[in-house]
């Protein structure tokens, strides 16, 4: 029969504990917040004049401009002026976001992988009693580290080398079937 007490702390330890990871990460290095790398459209003018009104000349740009913009990672952004494009500028924040976003990422899915799997080795070594509360509380720290390894894995998956992607989820199935061997051994032992 489920022990409805036991499941309830149980999951509120691990679903606090996850989050108390992760707002730990975050309060350590913060995440990149889009809108301080690049302002939507920081060249437009604050003229609202009807179509109709405008008399705009014709302002392009030729293959060079796109392909020095695309040489630095940028795109080719308008410039207005009255209404009207008057030149493109080549913005590059978006790079420069992208390359704060994947170091942010990465460091993500370090954390939370040592104290993930901090969690893990210390719920699966310390002793208690079956049944205790103690052992309540490791099981919550314990599903609440593997749930830090995966979220932090999941968020910089799409990042890592192809080389390595299979490699770290091999380690973590070796991990889930260390902890379930662990489990299934401190039982046998109670």
């Amino acid at each position: 029969m489920i022990n409805i007490k036991k499941s309830a702390i149980i999951a509120s330890i691990a679903i606090l504990f996850a989050v108390f990871i992760f707002s730990f990460i975050n309060a350590i290095y913060e995440e990149p917040n889009y809108d301080d790398f690049c302002n939507e459209n920081p060249y437009l003018d604050k003229v609202h004049l009807p179509p109709e009104t405008l008399n705009c000349t014709s302002t392009g740009f030729n293959d060079e401009d796109v392909t020095a913009c695309d040489e630095q990672e940028g795109r080719l952004e308008p410039i207005y002026e009255g209404g009207c494009v008057k030149a493109y500028k080549c913005e590059t924040c978006h790079k420069t976001y992208e390359e704060e976003s994947d170091k942010h990422k990465f460091f993500v899915f370090v954390m939370s992988s040592i104290l993930g799997l901090t969690a893990v080795i210390t719920s699966i070594y310390l002793p208690y009693k079956k049944n205790s509360l103690k052992e309540w509380i490791l099981s919550g720290f314990l599903i609440a580290g593997l749930i830090a390894i995966f979220i932090g894995t999941i968020d910089y998956f799409g990042e890592m080398h192809r080389i390595i992607k299979p490699i770290i989820i091999l380690i973590e199935i070796i991990l889930v079937i260390l902890v379930a061997y662990k489990n299934i051994e401190n039982k046998k032992k109670k």
